[in-house]
């Protein structure tokens, strides 16, 4: 039966891992143990080959896992390769694949002579603190068949960051090599783990398929197991994606009333021109044009710029939950799918209906065409123009728990019926004479209010 082997690699054993805890069932490796599911220390090998028992490198490959459809080779992590743990120096993707194929072949390994790797996943992660080094390998990574380059911030600080990220991978890989898959930890409140790795194994099943040479019958089988066997995790990780995608759109629509609620330092000569912008648009409606497009007023000018930024950093985001890299090119093609570019004063309505367009353009197997997405983004902003967006504020995202736990100042007055000093009894007024008390007096080395002995 056809089962590929999947290399996982990078310079961070942590996003590695956790990775591959992702793409296995729970008790698989000792890491995704479930806490109903005792794991003996001599069931921990079972699974796979410990290559890196003590924490010395002594193998290229950490461990190997043998799954129903896929066997995954973990690798230990790159930079202890490499001078004092730094990324090495001069090393392609091609010639540590076949490194990590030698050590197939020779190992204690279920192959023979013709072991090989037939997909890689590099995880990395902290663009901003990439060296050279690992930038050089990523770039022949590119170059390389059945190659994925799956990136997982830790933290990001904040959107426009993200954005850089973003663009500074697809500089150095392409687009079509990236798959975003964060850290179930990353703290980014619009990108999910799961959706990543639902389009990572997708894309990972379609390039082995496309490079196999097995027969048609073969493939379909193949097709038929990989898709069963992944089938209630990707149910699973889609129905996370739906609530992940809406709190993405409602935040984005949320920070346009923001921005228009923000105080405008308007000069004369800005009321003026729109005073004069308003006059025309009144002679026209005089004439009876009454096919006039909605043109933003001054506050929404002023903000201009603000607005198209968080839409652009929605779409980013949106992109992200898919899993997609998304590119400036993919922001002008859903603006121009909505047939939007300039946000007039329902600047949350539209920042919602370019969510929705978006949403469909990156949707999983699915094709939209561009009356399809036309249609999409002008049911949605009729839908938004009934719908109340509360102002986000990113500096303050709960702003509406101010307050909530505050106390009065009687609240910590007491009251006749709490207990007295000495009288024996709880708040309750019940006795407390049962209650235990140690027979022995605490160590004076224990007490919270004795410093530590000190040697003099």
């Amino acid at each position: 039966m056809m089962k590929p082997n999947i290399l996982i690699c990078g310079p961070d054993q942590y996003a590695s891992t956790e990775l591959l805890i992702a793409a296995t069932p729970v008790d698989t490796i000792p890491e995704n143990k479930s806490e109903d599911t005792p794991c003996p220390e001599s069931e921990k090998t079972e699974s796979g080959k410990d290559g890196n028992p003590d924490g010395k490198q002594k193998s290229l490959i950490r461990r190997f896992i043998e799954t129903p459809v896929a066997n995954f080779i973990e690798a230990n992590e790159i930079t202890v390769l490499g001078e004092e743990g730094s990324f090495p120096e001069n090393l392609s993707m091609s010639d540590y694949v076949k490194k990590v194929e030698t050590e197939l072949r020779t190992g204690d390994y279920p192959f023979d002579s013709d072991a090989k790797v037939d997909a890689v996943w590099f995880c990395t992660c902290g663009v901003p603190f990439m060296i050279e080094e690992e930038k050089d390998f990523i770039r022949s990574a590119a170059g390389t068949p059945n190659t994925l380059i799956v990136f997982g911030p830790s933290i990001v600080s904040n959107r426009t960051e993200f954005k850089k990220e973003i663009n500074t991978l697809t500089e150095l890989a392409g687009i079509k090599r990236i798959v975003l898959a964060p850290a179930m930890s990353c703290g980014l409140c619009f990108s999910a783990l799961v959706s990543g790795v639902d389009y990572l194994i997708e894309k990972t099943e379609m390039m082995y398929l496309n490079s196999s040479d097995a027969t048609d019958e073969e493939k379909n089988n193949f097709d038929a197991a990989w898709r069963d066997y992944y089938r209630k995790r990707s149910d699973e990780w889609r129905e996370s994606l739906d609530e992940t995608l809406n709190d993405c759109i409602g935040q984005a629509a949320g920070r346009a009333n923001f921005i228009l609620n923000k105080p405008t330092d308007a000069s004369l000569t800005d009321l003026v021109g729109e005073g004069i912008d308003l006059l025309h648009e009144l002679v026209d409606i005089l004439k009876g044009n009454t096919e006039i497009e909605d043109k933003p007023r001054k506050q929404a000018l002023v903000h201009t710029a603000e607005l198209r930024e968080n839409v652009e950093l929605m779409i980013y985001e949106i992109g992200a939950c898919y899993g997609h890299a998304a590119t400036a090119h993919d922001v002008d093609l859903v603006l121009k799918h909505s047939r939007t570019s300039v946000l007039p004063n329902d600047a949350a309505a539209v920042t919602y209906a370019v969510g929705q367009v978006a949403k469909a353009y990156f949707e999983f197997e699915t094709e939209y065409n561009s009356k399809d997405l036309l249609t999409i983004y002008r049911k949605a902003k009729e839908e938004a123009m009934e719908m109340e967006f509360k102002p986000y504020d990113d500096a303050n995202p709960f702003a509406d728990l101010d307050g909530i736990f505050e106390l009065n100042e009687e609240d910590l007055e007491d009251s006749d019926d709490e207990q007295e000093d000495g009288d024996g009894t709880d708040i309750g007024g019940e006795s407390v004479d049962d209650v235990h008390e140690p027979a022995d007096e605490l160590p004076e080395d224990c007490r919270v209010d004795n410093e530590p002995n000190r040697k003099d």
